[in-house]
């Protein structure tokens, strides 16, 4: 199955870090949770991202990553979305 390129890809990746960081509003939450729906590429970009926070979080003990490492890790996997 071929994953097609999401058409609104700058708008996505801005609400998808809101969302994932929980400081998106109901409207960006409404929006990008109804795209993800039809938008498998999007769909797939969200749960690897959300899967990478939830392994950060479990191999540090709870404690929180260094801003910089996950700016770094954020910039990766943009370039591997592009």
């Amino acid at each position: 199955m071929k994953i097609e390129p999401c058409t609104d890809k700058d708008r996505c990746n801005e609400v998808l870090q809101l969302v994932i960081d929980g400081e998106a509003s109901h409207e960006e939450e409404d929006y990008f949770y109804n795209h993800i729906l039809q938008c498998l590429d999007c769909s797939h970009y969200y749960l690897l991202e959300q899967t990478i926070r939830e392994k950060l979080r479990d191999n540090v003990n709870k404690k929180e990553a260094p801003e910089d490492f996950i700016r770094q890790l954020r910039m990766k996997i943009k370039d591997l979305h592009k």
